[in-house]
C-alpha cells in the first residue's frame, strides 16, 4: 500500500497535517508562562493498565527528524497498538483527493492570476505535485501544499513512517480523525481568505523555506517551548485583517477543537494500554494541550529525554 503512497496524495496528506507545527499559533501563548520539558516523547501511566507513549511529531520527510532516537524506537517497538492523527487508508486518500480537487470544468487560473499559477506550478512539482494534478486543486490544499517543504524522491514524511512501520511489523494501528475531518478544518477558510494565503505562501517561499529550517532545529534539539515562542512570527506577512482572521482560526479551530477530539478518541487506547500515540508536537504543551488534558484526566505523564548527547 505505501509504494502507492510515496504519490501527490500522500503529500498532501502530509501537509494537512504539518500546518500545525508550521503555522503561528497564538494559543499556545499560555504555554510560555509555564515550563515545558525539553521532550516530545511521554510516558503515559495508570494503575493496573500497561503504559503507553504520546509522541510529537514534525509532519516532515527530513532525515534529522526521521531518524528515531533509542528511546523512541523502543516505546514503538513495544507497542501493540500505534496511533497517529489519521489512518493513512487507500480508500481514505481517494475520498480525499475528491475532497481538494474543484468540480470537473474547474480550473486554479479560474480564481488566481496567471503570474501566481505560474510561479506556483514549479513550487509543486517540487513536491511530486504536476500540472496535471495541480490545475484542479483548490486554493486551500495549493497553500497547505506550500507549508511541506521539498523532499526528496522517495522519502516519507514522519508520521507516514510510523504508519508503514507499525503496518509491516503486524500492529494494529488507528487514526484519531478521519482524513475527511481533517481537510473539513481546512474548507471552513473562506474562499477570499484561501487566495491570500495563496498567494502570501506563493511570493514569499523563500521566508517559508528559512522558517522551516528554524523549527526542524528546534525540533531535533526538542525545544518545544522554543518552537511555540517561534510560532508567535509569521512565517508569511498577511494584511492586518486577514492575520487577525487566522490567527483565530489557528487558535480555535486548527489546534483547540482538535486538541479535544483526539483528546477523547485517544481513551479506548490508553485505557487499554501499550499504545504508541503520535501527533504533531505542538498539539502537546499548552492548557488545552494534550499532556495537560491527559493529567487532568488522571494519568500520570512523564517526559523521556531523548536528544543526542555530544
Amino acid at each position: 500500500m505505501f509504494a502507492r503512497l510515496r504519490s501527490p496524495l500522500a503529500v498532501l496528506a502530509a501537509a494537512l497535517c504539518s500546518a500545525s507545527l508550521l503555522a503561528p499559533l497564538p494559543a499556545l501563548a499560555a504555554a510560555k508562562g509555564d515550563t515545558f520539558p525539553r521532550a516530545v516523547l511521554w510516558k503515559i501511566d495508570k494503575p493496573g493498565v500497561k503504559p503507553s507513549y504520546l509522541f510529537g511529531t514534525a509532519h516532515v520527510s527530513d532525515p534529522k527528524v526521521t531518524q528515531l532516537s533509542p528511546q523512541v524506537q523502543k516505546a514503538f517497538d513495544d507497542a501493540d497498538t500505534v496511533t497517529t492523527e489519521v489512518r493513512i487508508d487507500f480508500n481514505g486518500m481517494m475520498d480525499f483527493a475528491k475532497r481538494v480537487l474543484m468540480p470537473e470544468g474547474e480550473l486554479l487560473t479560474d480564481q488566481i492570476d496567471t503570474k501566481h499559477y505560474q510561479k506556483l506550478l514549479p513550487e509543486l512539482a517540487a513536491r511530486d505535485y504536476p500540472e496535471v494534478a495541480a490545475k484542479r486543486m483548490k486554493p486551500w490544499a495549493a497553500a497547505m501544499l506550500l507549508m511541506v517543504p521539498k523532499k526528496k524522491a522517495g522519502d516519507l514524511p514522519l508520521d507516514l513512517m510510523l504508519a508503514k512501520m507499525a503496518i509491516e511489523g503486524g500492529k494494529e494501528y488507528t487514526g484519531l480523525e478521519t482524513i475527511s475531518e481533517q481537510a473539513s478544518v481546512f474548507e471552513t477558510i473562506p474562499a477570499d481568505k484561501q487566495k491570500t494565503l495563496l498567494y502570501a505562501l506563493i511570493d514569499q517561499q523563500p521566508d517559508v523555506d528559512a522558517y522551516y529550517r528554524k523549527l526542524v532545529a528546534m525540533y531535533v534539539q526538542r525545544d518545544v517551548e522554543g518552537i511555540v515562542r517561534f510560532a508567535d512570527k509569521d512565517e508569511v506577512t498577511l494584511p492586518a485583517a486577514d492575520q487577525a482572521f487566522f490567527n483565530d482560526w489557528k487558535q480555535k479551530t486548527l489546534i483547540d477543537d482538535r486538541n479535544d477530539r483526539m483528546a477523547e478518541r485517544m481513551q479506548p487506547q490508553l485505557l487499554k494500554g501499550g499504545s504508541f500515540i503520535a501527533v504533531g508536537a505542538l498539539h502537546l504543551p499548552g492548557k488545552t494541550g494534550l499532556v495537560a488534558q491527559l493529567k487532568k484526566q488522571g494519568y500520570t505523564l512523564t517526559p523521556i529525554d531523548d536528544r543526542k548527547r555530544k
